[in-house]
């Protein structure tokens, strides 16, 4: 994990004040580092393309719903 994903105490950064903490290239870097991850690792435990792209759809649809709920938070 690179040193810019972590805590000067070596954790992870939480949720809260993460984004001000983690300039945004890095969390790009890791987001897609862990995608990667997470894609191989579902593979190589026998998901097939097609049930990856049903579980992708599920994550679309659960970010959807958060940003409609900001969105009506903001209103």
């Amino acid at each position: 994990m690179s040193e810019k994903l972590v805590t000067p105490d070596g954790s992870p950064p939480s949720a809260e004040g993460a984004s001000g903490s983690i300039p945004s290239i890095d969390r790009a870097a890791g987001a897609r580092i862990l995608a990667r991850s997470f894609y191989k690792e579902l593979r190589e435990n026998g998901y097939t393309p097609k049930q990856l792209l049903a579980l992708s759809t599920e994550l679309i649809e659960l970010i959807t719903q958060d940003l409609q709920a900001e969105r009506k938070g903001a209103a």
